[in-house]
């Protein structure tokens, strides 16, 4: 039974991941509603890498591989190199 429990983790933790990317497209823009107040230089940091392969604002666009983008990013340790790059530890 470990088995059939370890690949129903593996799926949950997939399934999370992908909401949380969804999570992430939405605050970025809700965070860029928010101009001319700028975010802390963390969440800043983390905009501007969701920014390098995710659009903002625009036309209407299917957005299944910008989605798969945020989940890539959230999937690698791209945000740890990006809090790390402007002196923040998670360590």
């Amino acid at each position: 039974m470990a088995w059939l429990a370890v690949r129903k983790l593996r799926k949950v933790v997939d399934n999370v991941r992908r909401i949380l990317a969804v999570e992430y497209v939405c605050a970025a823009r809700a965070i860029e509603f928010r101009t001319p107040l700028a975010p802390s230089p963390a969440t800043g940091a983390l905009l501007a890498l969701l920014r390098t392969d995710v659009h903002g604002a625009g036309p209407d666009r299917y957005l299944a591989p910008e989605l798969a983008a945020a989940e890539a990013i959230l999937d690698s340790s791209a945000m740890t190199d990006a809090l790390n790059a402007i002196g923040i530890s998670l360590d």
